[in-house]
């Protein structure tokens, strides 16, 4: 799947995929998504999700 804009915020990707805010920061917190693998932070310290590799981590397990 391409993607016009491949970073998006944690509240559309709970939107698009169903988890809930909560539940994707605990995944961060328990080290399930890695910063510069699933997740940069922008310099205000926004959290912005790479979807591809989102959708590498759900259809294969990867973390990184």
């Amino acid at each position: 799947m391409n993607y016009l804009i491949n970073l998006i915020t944690t509240k559309k990707l709970a939107e698009l995929t169903g988890y809930s805010v909560g539940a994707l920061r605990k995944k961060i917190h328990d080290g399930i998504f890695r910063q510069g693998v699933h997740f940069v932070k922008s310099p205000d310290g926004r959290i912005h999700w790479n979807i591809q590799e989102y959708e590498k981590w759900v259809r294969h397990g990867q973390r990184g």
